[in-house]
């Protein structure tokens, strides 16, 4: 289906993000696959009842993930205009096979775990990693709507698609296999997974790094792709992307400069179930 049928094209695109070597240092925090700030903990309240899903704190943000209509069109839409921002960005700049790439995230980026958001909030359970890790064991996550056609669509392109995730790839014997297992399940096309390097490695800026220049000597990843140029990231959480953190995202003026390489380079896909965001104040 062709891309024009979802959005017109933009006339120009940014350019590149380049890395600073003095920002590869920099604390950001990041959510873990599903946050342990999850909307979740609100779910085990004392008005929560067992079996009653409305009774959940949580409710309503993941019935909308889960049924709306919305949900569907809004990552569609998402990756629609990415992939055509790419596709010009490719042509514009007479890339090579292979010589080019994007990342992305997996939890409700590529996969859609809400399935595990509507267990927890069905017992009024609260977040915790052994049930959360239980889960994506499973393998057995969709793939979010777009997430096949695009990543696939990708690669036709001649296209690298690396995954980085905040799955703690140290966690057991079974979750890197388990992931890479469930993403093929999903039909996600992708080269390479990099996966964090334990529970506290939440800061995805020196992954990035390490992808874009094939360094793998210091990430936990399911293979090597060699260096590639970067032309978009997609992910859920705004600590998705390069040197990005919620606290001093949250401060920028909403129509400002720092918002302008979304919809160009950067593509946020919807989630309010969880996320980074829960630590702000509440306005």
């Amino acid at each position: 289906m062709k891309l024009k049928l979802f959005i017109a094209a933009i006339a120009s695109t940014l350019p590149l993000i380049s890395f600073a070597a003095g920002n590869a240092s920099a604390p950001l925090s990041a959510s873990a696959p599903l946050s342990a700030n999850n909307g979740l903990n609100q779910a085990n309240h004392s008005s929560c009842v067992p079996g009653e899903p409305k009774s959940s704190a949580n409710y309503n943000a993941t019935k909308w993930y889960r049924d709306s209509a919305e949900r569907n069109a809004q990552y569609n839409q998402v990756f629609a205009l990415g992939l055509e921002k790419v596709s010009a960005q490719v042509k514009a700049q007479k890339l090579s096979k292979k010589s080019w790439g994007v990342i992305m995230d997996i939890d409700e980026t590529v996969l859609d775990n809400s399935q595990y958001e509507k267990q927890e909030l069905l017992a009024c359970s609260s977040y915790n990693a052994k049930t959360m890790y239980a889960f994506m064991e499973q393998s057995s996550s969709p793939a979010t709507p777009g997430a096949h056609n695009t990543t696939c669509a990708i690669q036709k392109m001649g296209g690298k698609v690396v995954l980085v995730t905040n799955r703690d790839g140290t966690f057991d014997d079974k979750i890197q296999s388990a992931t890479i297992a469930n993403l093929q399940n999903s039909g996600i096309c992708f080269d390479n997974v990099v996966f964090a390097k334990g529970a506290k490695d939440t800061n995805k800026t020196p992954r990035f790094e390490a992808v874009a220049k094939g360094d793998y000597s210091q990430i936990i990843a399911s293979g090597k792709t060699k260096p590639f140029k970067v032309l978009a990231y997609f992910g859920d959480n705004i600590q998705d992307f390069p040197n990005i953190n919620q606290k001093d995202a949250i401060k920028q003026d909403p129509n400002g400069k720092f918002y302008q390489p979304f919809g160009q380079i950067y593509f946020s896909l919807p989630n309010p179930t969880y996320g980074s965001w829960e630590g702000n104040n509440f306005n």
